[in-house]
């Protein structure tokens, strides 16, 4: 099935260069200049990813990411590009972040590595349900996770994550090493994407002792 991508940029070269692209590439795209009108045409055109600008007329791409990352992919595309607007941006949701001015085939790259990365076969390690403790309860079968028997929603990377530690429990994994294994090796973001991740799924999760910092290392879950 073709993937739909919805770009929100306000240039319009840039909107244009993004939109031949992505089509030449074979994407579903709809492209738009302001935040109200994307908004309203992710609820019907139900994107597979969206390429956000952050400086946007009359929206702050922050807000938006926030009200969509849930259900959708999000990519931000900004000319900010201090570590202080990465880091609030992983937080809000996105997967990943490009500083303009950029390369179109880094963008195709990336688009293409994300894309990859939740398309890959789920390896199904039993049908049972295993108990983590502190009310966290895990289904292995279904890769879902449940504290105090309420689901808690991960986003695709978080879980991804989140079940690759759990598969390798006790072992210590670098922060390259999980760019490497969770967002693959084409992957062009930067380690602190790791540690925005993990903060994410310690606080959904309710506990900061689920997933393990090694002190000069890595990662752990025990």
């Amino acid at each position: 099935m073709t993937k739909k991508i919805l770009i929100v940029e306000d240039e319009y070269s840039i909107n244009d260069i993004l939109t031949m692209t992505l089509i030449n590439e074979g994407y579903e795209v709809e492209s738009y200049f302001d935040g109200k009108t994307a908004l309203e045409r992710i609820k019907i055109f139900k994107p597979d990813l969206v390429l956000l600008d952050l400086m946007l007329p009359d929206i702050d791409g922050f807000e938006i990411c926030k009200q969509i990352s849930n259900d959708h992919l999000v990519i931000m595309i900004t000319a900010r590009d201090s570590i202080f607007d990465k880091i609030i941006g992983l937080e809000l949701g996105a997967d990943d972040y490009i500083v303009k001015p950029f390369e179109i085939k880094e963008v195709i790259a990336r688009v293409k590595a994300l894309f990859r990365s939740i398309e890959k076969e789920k390896q199904v390690l039993s049908e049972e349900i295993i108990e983590l403790g502190e009310g966290i309860k895990v289904d292995l079968f279904g890769e879902r996770v449940f504290k105090n028997g309420v689901e808690v929603p991960l986003k695709r990377q978080e879980s991804a994550l989140f079940f690759f530690l759990l598969k390798n429990r006790n072992r210590v994994f670098t922060r390259p090493e999980l760019l490497d294994s969770v967002w693959g090796y084409d992957y062009y973001g930067d380690s602190r994407t790791v540690d925005v991740h993990v903060r994410r799924i310690r606080a959904k999760l309710g506990t900061p002792t689920i997933i393990e910092t090694v002190f000069g290392k890595g990662y752990v879950m025990r």
